[in-house]
């Protein structure tokens, strides 16, 4: 039997430490600490090319200190803000994260924001980053929405230029001091197995949100109403009966318009002599009088703010429930559609 050659021998076991390196994943290659901001949304895994374990969307900040293969491993990220350690074996693709400076007081970070409605105050121009370059120039009163910002720079996912919001693509950003948000309160969280509604009290004029659950019964708000007139005018004004009638009612819908809401003088009305004078001159419909927030209770009835103040805690109206505006925002972040109204004597 021929022996092998001893430099072939050699030569082979030389190449097994390189091909058992070969076999064996790559090791990870330690990197200075990072930290990086995600351009595009990405899937986290547990290991490159492993299971994915969560979904990160774009302008997630995290950090790391090893790469592998393309693949970068998380050592922690930014929830709320702060920092917080990656508890497990969390990698992300390179290739889908920029390097940014490192978080610190001076430098604010793009952060995801609930969707927000917001309106120009005053002429404003569009840039292409915060405090970048300028690409389109907004009048005052024109109206956005936003879900991310970054410090005191808003950047706006859509625009409404005809009345119907449009998505707005690449990046425009615009000072938040330059804007209002108009968006509608946010509603308070009804508690599991509790009920509301509203109970109106004529003979104090008052109106009160009431919450109800097994084992208490608590007061919400209470708030100074006016109230319908009970009356009948003469016949020469229409002789209309206008009343704030008892029974159960039901929240119908609810109104938010961030300009104020209209009303109207309706034929019903007409031959009203307090009336006469604005039908003469054309005006039938009156800008914002009724606050910015009402609820439709049927029955032409509302619940709805009020410029005559000094109505309030009289029968003045024509059935509805009037407040101070501030009064109905609380009212109506209280209650929901179908919620019980009773107004009783």
């Amino acid at each position: 039997m021929r022996k092998c050659p001893l430099w072939i021998v050699l030569v082979f076991a030389g190449l097994l430490p390189a091909l058992d390196a070969a076999a064996k994943p790559s090791a990870a290659v330690v990197t200075p600490p990072r930290t990086l901001e995600l351009q595009a949304p990405a899937e986290v895994r547990q290991a490159p090319e492993g299971d994915a374990v969560a979904q990160w969307e774009a302008g997630t900040l995290l950090t790391s200190d090893r790469k592998r293969r393309g693949w970068v491993r998380v050592t922690g990220y930014f929830p709320d803000g702060s920092w917080r350690p990656a508890q497990s074996s969390r990698w992300i693709p390179e290739e889908k994260l920029v390097a940014v400076r490192p978080v610190s007081p001076k430098q604010a970070i793009t952060e995801r924001v609930e969707a927000r409605t917001f309106q120009t105050t005053d002429e404003v121009r569009l840039r292409d980053g915060p405090r970048g370059h300028p690409v389109a120039t907004w009048d005052g009163d024109t109206r956005f929405t936003v879900r991310w910002r970054r410090g005191d720079w808003l950047k706006v996912s859509g625009h409404f230029p005809d009345g119907v919001w449009q998505e707005v693509t690449g990046e425009r950003w615009l000072p938040a001091a330059r804007a209002e948000d108009i968006s509608p309160p946010p509603d308070v969280p009804l508690p599991a197995d509790a009920e509301r509604y509203i109970v109106v009290d004529k003979s104090d004029f008052a109106l009160r949100v009431v919450e109800e659950g097994a084992d208490q019964r608590e007061v919400l708000v209470e708030i100074p109403v006016g109230l319908g007139m009970d009356d009948c005018l003469p016949e020469e004004h229409g002789g209309e009966c206008y009343y704030t009638e008892p029974g159960e009612y039901r929240v119908r819908w609810r109104i938010y318009r961030p300009d104020g809401i209209d009303w109207c003088i309706p034929e019903s009305m007409a031959q009203e002599p307090e009336y006469a004078e604005d039908l003469a001159q054309g005006k039938r419909c009156f800008e914002g009088v009724l606050g910015r927030f009402a609820l439709n209770i049927g029955k032409s009835y509302a619940i709805h703010g009020t410029q005559d103040v000094s109505s309030i805690g009289k029968k003045e109206s024509h059935g509805c429930i009037r407040a101070r505006p501030e009064a109905v925002r609380k009212v109506w972040r209280y209650m929901r559609e179908g919620d019980r109204v009773v107004i009783r004597e």
